[in-house]
């Protein structure tokens, strides 16, 4: 999770916590209700509420959509005025009579402007990630700065050179629908250690190429299955291991979680690929794979 998302949950968090007191306060003194309410409602609507909604929302709707923040700094700055805002409203409430006019009335309202300048900078941010993006023109040429996935779309034969090209993540149509959405072919080339440069004349010639055959030379699926008898090896394809072998279906659920098998991707997926989204040393789980395949041979 990025630093800025996650700071608006943590202060949603000690929001909560701080506006609990004059609730509780209340509780005991109602005759505190009419100072203390306003506090009370603001610091969990506009303090926790709101703040825990922004960071989620930040960090899962880009994700979700594909699409990236059209003012990704607005982030902070909202997180500074809404912050300030919000305290500011609560300190006038608490230590000044504002609503008598004078200066303490101008930084009441001044404090609120910059709270609802803050709602604006949320609302147009995710808005925006929400709304459909327009829809591109179709090139006449590919460039390393065109995102993998809009090429893909607009070029489904694009798809064979990328596999055969070593890009075997892109297999998978959940990759293809989010993460192929916001890399650019150069990324994802200097991520593979592919050269750009041959990656491209070689997608150019494949897509616009009149004569070209519908799959390339050396077109090859992602990874491999497996046989009965046979073990585990770093391209062997997850969803034929499981198939093949059912129990080391827990292996991958000790290091991956059981929501992974939700995920239409494990069925291309091979075992060196998860275990790089993962973070998980490659040797360590295809040890504890072949150990759980030999203990299922052994029992048979």
């Amino acid at each position: 999770m990025d630093n800025t998302p996650r700071l608006f949950i943590k202060a949603g968090l000690i929001y909560a916590v701080v506006g609990a007191v004059p609730g509780i306060t209340m509780a005991i003194d109602p005759s505190l209700s009419y100072p203390l309410r306003f506090i009370h409602i603001h610091l969990n609507l506009l303090g926790f509420m709101a703040m825990m909604v922004s960071g989620v929302a930040y960090h899962v709707l880009p994700r979700f959509s594909a699409r990236t923040l059209p003012w990704p700094a607005g982030m902070k700055y909202q997180f500074i005025l809404q912050n300030t805002g919000l305290l500011g409203m609560v300190v006038m409430q608490g230590f000044a009579d504002w609503r008598d006019g004078g200066i303490a009335q101008a930084m009441f309202i001044l404090f609120a402007v910059l709270a609802g300048i803050s709602f604006l900078i949320m609302f147009y941010n995710l808005y925006f990630v929400l709304s459909p993006a327009n829809e591109e023109p179709r090139p006449t040429k590919i460039t390393g700065d065109m995102k993998v996935g809009t090429v893909i779309d607009q070029f489904p034969k694009a798809l064979d050179v990328f596999l055969a090209s070593g890009f075997q993540a892109f297999a998978n149509p959940t990759v293809r629908q989010t993460f192929a959405k916001v890399i650019t072919i150069d990324k994802a080339c200097e991520k593979h250690g592919v050269d750009v440069g041959e990656f491209l004349e070689k997608l150019n010639q494949q897509i616009f190429s009149e004569d070209a055959s519908s799959h390339p030379e050396g077109t090859q699926t992602a990874g491999k299955e497996v046989e009965r008898g046979k073990i585990c090896e770093a391209d062997t394809r997850v969803g034929s291991l499981i198939v093949t072998y059912p129990t080391t279906k827990k292996v991958f659920e000790a290091h991956y979680g059981e929501g992974c098998f939700s995920c239409p991707g494990q069925v291309y997926e091979t075992v060196e690929q998860t275990a790089s989204m993962h973070n998980v040393d490659l040797e360590l789980i295809l040890s504890e794979i072949n150990r759980e395949i030999e203990n299922e041979l052994n029992a048979s």
